[in-house]
């Protein structure tokens, strides 16, 4: 591929510093005015929460200049994982029907598009996914919008990991075996030729859900999903080796971890901090239905479903509990 490019900077002023982001990672060559561009933020949550959701302000802000440049815009996510909450609760919360209207642009719920299923060999392991057609067939650009944070299972939850919401069925716990393969699947089927990461507020000790939220008034971009994924890592001081989702797309040859192969406007060391990913007593046993879909099944979908959360909510920290309180809600 071209150069990998990648851009880091503090905020002062959001709009002026995203532009500058833009025209580093060079979104013009990417971006045509007959484009069809698909966006896809971390609504991971049902209302805007710092440091675990994309920021309203940011994304009403880069749709604004979005919408200078092309015509066909769309932004969409799809509903909140185990039935927890819809897409369209999400907009509501982040208030982007209000956003898209006022700039243009469309809004869908994946979850409702036709959808089909997609199969490759990943680096020795056939693995397949569901995706909204909508994303395979229709858009030119796929433009991802993470925040950055750690994440209790995947180590990190960046550009990549965003793409997993893509996943229209909201029971997708249920396919997390071989993730850090159908990951990389996702980024070379969807293809993301830019993101735009929003870590005005970053996520530390327990993402992606729960943790400490800290505002960094940071803005990262980059022409490939490996390079920002990498540069995300490095700069909350996780080691990349611990996201095996991020290697195995390096090793499928969807970009790069090494950030001496990259051009950066700025010394990313400067920027440098330690985040950690703590794992609960509930997150370990978890880390089982990353591993089995027959134990996923009989934990998330199963007659003895409602116990088993029963059984789980007294192993729950403050935190957890306050999250489960309000997504019950939905």
């Amino acid at each position: 591929m071209d150069d990998y490019l990648a851009y880091i900077s503090k905020v002062d002023n959001l709009e002026e510093d995203m532009k500058k982001s833009l025209e580093f990672i060079n979104w013009k060559d990417t971006v045509k005015s007959d484009s069809t561009v698909f966006l896809k933020p971390n609504f991971t949550y049902p209302y805007y929460k710092e440091g675990i959701t994309t920021s309203p302000t940011f994304l009403k802000c880069f749709l604004k200049i979005l919408k200078d440049r092309a015509d066909n815009v769309i932004l969409g996510e799809s509903d909140g994982g185990n039935h927890s909450f819809t897409a369209d609760d999400a907009f509501k919360g982040h208030n982007m029907k209000e956003i898209c209207k006022e700039t243009g642009v469309e809004l869908v719920n994946l979850s409702k598009l036709p959808s089909k299923k997609i199969e490759d060999n990943i680096q020795g392991k056939n693995v397949n996914v569901e995706l909204p057609r909508l994303l395979l067939d229709e858009v030119d650009c796929l433009i991802s919008l993470p925040v950055l944070k750690v994440h209790v299972m995947t180590s990190v939850t960046l550009s990549m990991k965003n793409l997993w919401g893509c996943y229209p069925d909201t029971m997708r716990g249920l396919h997390h075996k071989n993730l850090d393969y159908k990951l990389p699947l996702i980024t070379k089927a969807l293809n993301p030729k830019l993101i735009l990461m929003d870590a005005t507020y970053a996520l530390d000790g327990h993402g992606p859900m729960y943790g400490e939220p800290k505002r960094l008034d940071l803005i990262l971009s980059s022409n490939n999903p490996v390079v920002i994924d990498a540069l995300g890592a490095a700069i909350m001081g996780i080691p990349v080796n611990t996201a095996k989702h991020i290697l195995v797309a390096e090793k499928e040859g969807l970009g790069t971890t090494d950030l001496e192969k990259v051009k950066l406007n700025d010394d990313w060391k400067k920027y440098e901090m330690q985040f950690s990913s703590n794992k609960t007593i509930i997150d370990s046993l978890s880390t089982l239905l990353f591993k089995s879909e027959t134990m996923a099944k009989l934990v998330m979908d199963s007659p003895v479903t409602p116990l088993i959360y029963g059984i789980a909510k007294h192993f729950r920290n403050s935190n957890e509990k306050e999250v489960v309180k309000e997504l019950e809600k939905y």
